[in-house]
């Protein structure tokens, strides 16, 4: 079930509420928690909208009327609610599509690509980082080549459900008709390149893009959409890593990195 057929369950769940059922009421309100999170993470504001809705009168004593009254307007915020999800969600759905048809090819894998340049530290330290939560980092130069060419021998490795690409400051470029001043320091040209591959192939939601913070570095300019987030040296990304794979539907714990 797709994520637009689960928000669909929920409406219909929703709709065919029994009046003032309380035990129905909890199993949609758990349902649609575990959906929202899987669908749009942890932090979704929609969790707060749907914790902020209220089925039974605050003040009490309270009679038929306004416990009916209650009801009512509860059920109603909350087909509300589910509406609004299923319209975001047909509006902006990045899921891995290719003219609006979903990915046949990309199939749920604990296996996480790692793109990356000549910053060795930068690639040890996400590589420990998914291993530490429970995935396997697929990094291309160590695995075997069994006589393949390397484009033969990327295709093969990258059939992952999950990237994380490593942007870091290794070359100097400036347009031919500037002078040297205008130099900037970017990634490696097979990192942006296997960049596009991955949008393309799993979808901007399933990508993370990492970059080394430094001064005069050139990010990619046709990417728009894409998550870019600071590689600092304080960790925050690792967190932010762990809150993207959660939204994808990782079962990973971030207590695992301590």
């Amino acid at each position: 079930m797709d994520k637009i057929e689960l928000i669909q369950s929920l409406i219909e769940m929703a709709n065919k509420l029994p009046h003032r059922d309380k035990k129905e009421l909890d199993a949609i309100k758990k349902r649609a928690e575990m959906i929202i999170r899987r669908v749009f993470g942890e932090s979704s504001k929609y969790l707060d909208d749907l914790k902020r809705i209220h089925f039974y009168p605050i003040a009490y004593p309270a009679d038929e009327h306004s416990l009916n009254e209650s009801w009512n307007s509860g059920r109603s915020e909350m087909l509300n609610l589910f509406n609004t999800i299923l319209e975001e969600l047909k509006l902006f759905d990045t899921s891995p599509k290719v003219n609006g048809v979903e990915r046949a090819d990309v199939e749920f894998s604990n296996r996480v690509f790692v793109v990356h340049g000549h910053d060795e530290e930068m690639k040890q330290a996400v590589a420990r980082t998914l291993e530490k939560i429970g995935l396997e980092p697929i990094i291309l130069h160590e695995q075997p080549n069994k006589g393949r060419t390397i484009i033969e021998k990327f295709t093969d490795y990258s059939n992952v459900s999950f990237s994380v690409v490593l942007l870091s400051p290794d070359d100097i470029a400036y347009p031919k008709d500037h002078p040297p001043k205008d130099a900037k320091l970017r990634a490696r040209q097979n990192v942006i390149f296997e960049l596009g591959f991955f949008i393309g192939k799993l979808g901007r939601n399933r990508v993370l893009v990492l970059y080394q913070e430094e001064e005069n570095f050139e990010m990619p300019s046709d990417y728009s959409g894409v998550l870019y987030t600071p590689y600092d040296k304080l960790g925050q990304w690792q967190i932010e890593l762990v809150k993207e794979l959660k939204a994808c539907g990782y079962d990973v714990d971030a207590n695992k990195l301590l």
